[in-house]
């Protein structure tokens, strides 16, 4: 039989393919997202920094301003009063790809060379988006073809930019931020060059899979795209100014930029740069609209990341793997092991653990489990279970129907059908192939059978031996015997196998079969039934208990179940003797000794030889009353 463990291995070995499959599908990626999202928004929010301020050109300024593009002097205006906050950078989250009025672009230089630490925004060719880069009236990079730097001192523009592409999920969400772009000379984001001078510390290379910033290690989500996972999520990652307020006179006081970072960006709707994020997903119970956070907002997540040094982690490939199967493992285990009610219940908790720990993870190590992969294992791995049970039961169902027909095949004909379920229901006592028992064998024949029939048709002959045979089987069963055999006008009789109530209790049976054999054969002569038409019909019944050999006899194509040894030839001997003693029933001193207790009327016939056995033995019979009794 094969090992439970092993299924259970083996099982969940093809539950990991089939997850492992799946998580290459598009859809189930995003289902992935959905439960990554999940986890954000039920895990408590990272509070708001303390080391950013964004000053957002918001639907309120655009209503106000009522003007699109917002003119360059608005935003020179803003950076002119943020600058003299004292902000340690300042970052443009705004395009200067191309030229406005003289006037406006010359008060736009003028306030970014005033404040002398603006990065700007500039922008990779990929994924089929063009390059962008500020005008160099702007900034004059010092490396022309560079992605990102600094700008050219004493050229009168910024101190620098920085691209700001973010990375789309599969299902539209931004989840991540880049720190360098691709190419053999990538450059440095604009949340990572922010945190840099922001920190004055450089990103370190530690390894191929992570940086150091800070002293803390930052962890790629993708070493190939060099991608980090944002950890600082809410609805407001900083606290925000309106850029309105700043444009009214004397504002600027009453806000605090000292040392900070200050982003300025736009999330009003006519510059369609808001983006869904894990925000997105709850509904707001006002019944407002779902949250998109601005570019701007994204940009400061990615830059408290990288502050606080507490990214997402994603647990590793090979280490989910090796959790998923054990899960699996466990979900078959239990459901091969146990009732199908448990076995749900426990299976159903597992799934409840599964979501608890990588809750407890997420909120409190940053590091994301790919818990919808775990759940789907799980899950799969009751059907798989369940399947293996289905087709183990039905196979084990045909095997026993198999030897339930064997049984009944071989038992079915020669036992009563109480017989014949007792033996199925004790099959497992059975031994087929052979084994050696003590049981008692009874040998009955019809006395003066040649002479009675001698000169009749053989047709007649054979109904009334059928009629004198079929009235024994019913005595036999009756006493629970087996009928083993029929020899002409012979009767071979078992009582102990193939199962056995105790060798006394089986003479005893024997005993009192014989009785009642006599017994009917004597209602049979006073009625003068259809087994008298040759005359009356005398029987001699031989019995001996004694160490047999059970089991199929037979060839490769026809088997049947019988018994050997010396056992059953004393037992015909002891049959023939009964015409030299005058009696009906002869038995053997053990059936005797079995019976003595049980059986009334026991006596004994003396010694005698018996034929084919060296030694003379005692032998008995067993007196029957008037009426026919023992």
């Amino acid at each position: 039989m094969t090992s439970p463990v092993f299924v259970a291995a083996l099982l969940a070995a093809a539950v990991l393919g089939f997850v492992a499959l799946a998580e290459r599908s598009v859809g189930f990626q995003d289902v992935e997202f959905w439960a990554y999202d999940f986890l954000i928004n039920h895990g408590g929010y990272a509070p708001a920094s303390r080391s950013i301020v964004i000053v957002d050109f918001d639907d309120v300024t655009f209503d106000r301003l009522h003007q699109y593009p917002i003119p360059r002097q608005a935003f020179a205006s803003v950076i002119a009063r943020v600058a003299a906050g004292s902000p340690r950078v300042i970052g443009l989250d705004l395009f200067l790809s191309e030229a406005r009025t003289p006037a406006e672009d010359a008060a736009f230089r003028q306030a970014i060379a005033g404040a002398g630490n603006v990065v700007l925004a500039s922008q990779v060719d990929a994924g089929g988006i063009p390059s962008v880069r500020p005008l160099p009236m702007f900034c004059e990079p010092e490396e022309v073809e560079a992605p990102s730097g600094f700008c050219r001192e004493q050229s009168g523009g910024a101190l620098g930019y920085a691209f700001v592409n973010l990375p789309v999920e599969s299902d539209g969400f931004v989840r991540r931020f880049l720190l360098f772009s691709p190419g053999a000379h990538p450059g440095v984001s604009f949340a990572a060059t922010l945190a840099q001078q922001y920190a004055g510390e450089p990103l370190k290379p530690l390894d191929a899979d992570r940086v150091s910033f800070l002293g803390k290690p930052i962890a790629y989500a993708d070493p190939a795209d060099r991608t980090v996972w944002i950890g600082a999520w809410r609805r407001q990652i900083a606290p925000t100014v309106s850029a309105i307020d700043l444009l009214q006179p004397g504002a600027a006081t009453a806000y605090d930029f000292r040392d900070k970072i200050v982003l300025i960006g736009q999330s009003h709707d006519a510059a369609r740069d808001r983006f869904q994020t894990p925000l997105f997903r709850p509904a707001p119970a006002d019944g407002s609209s779902r949250v998109r956070l601005a570019g701007v907002a994204l940009h400061a997540a990615a830059v408290e990341t990288l502050l606080t040094g507490r990214p997402i982690v994603a647990l590793p490939r090979r280490a989910t793997l090796l959790v998923l199967l054990l899960l699996c493992f466990s979900a078959v285990w239990m459901v091969l092991r146990f009732d199908l009610g448990p076995a749900a219940g426990a299976v159903l908790l597992q799934v409840v653990a599964i979501y608890a720990g990588a809750q407890l993870l997420l909120s409190w190590q940053h590091v994301w489990v790919r818990y919808a992969s775990l759940i789907v294992g799980t899950a799969a791995s009751v059907p798989a279970a369940l399947g293996y049970r289905f087709v183990r039961e039905r196979l084990l169902r045909s095997a026993a129907t198999k030897e339930r027909e064997q049984i009944m095949g071989l038992f079915g004909r020669y036992v009563s059908p109480e017989v014949a379920q007792e033996i199925w229901a004790r099959r497992d006592e059975l031994v087929l192939a052979g084994e050696e028992r003590v049981a008692t064998v009874l040998f009955s024949d019809i006395r003066g059978f040649t002479a009675m029939t001698a000169g009749k048709p053989s047709i007649a002959v054979l109904r009334w031996l059928n009629d004198y045979l079929t009235a024994m089987d019913e005595v036999i069963r009756a006493h629970g015997g087996f009928l083993n055999k029929f020899i002409g006008d012979g009767i071979m009789v078992l009582f102990g196998v193939p199962l056995s109530d105790g060798a006394g209790r089986d003479a005893a049976r024997a005993a009192r079969a014989a009785l009642a054999m006599l017994d009917r054969l004597d209602q049979l002569n006073r009625e003068a039934g259809p087994i008298t038409v040759f005359g009356p019909v005398h029987i001699g019944i031989g019995l001996h208990t004694g160490t047999l050999t059970s089991g199929n006899v037979g060839s490769n194509d026809r088997l049947e179940y019988s018994v050997i040894g010396e056992t059953v030839n004393l037992a015909s001997r002891l049959e023939s003797l009964t015409k030299e003693f005058h009696t009906p029933i002869v038995m053997s001193g053990a059936t005797a000794e079995a019976i003595r207790d049980a059986i009334p009327g026991v006596r004994p016939l003396g010694d005698a030889a018996v034929r084919g056995f060296s030694e003379r033995m005692p032998l008995y019979t067993i007196e029957r009353d008037p009426g026919g009794n023992a």
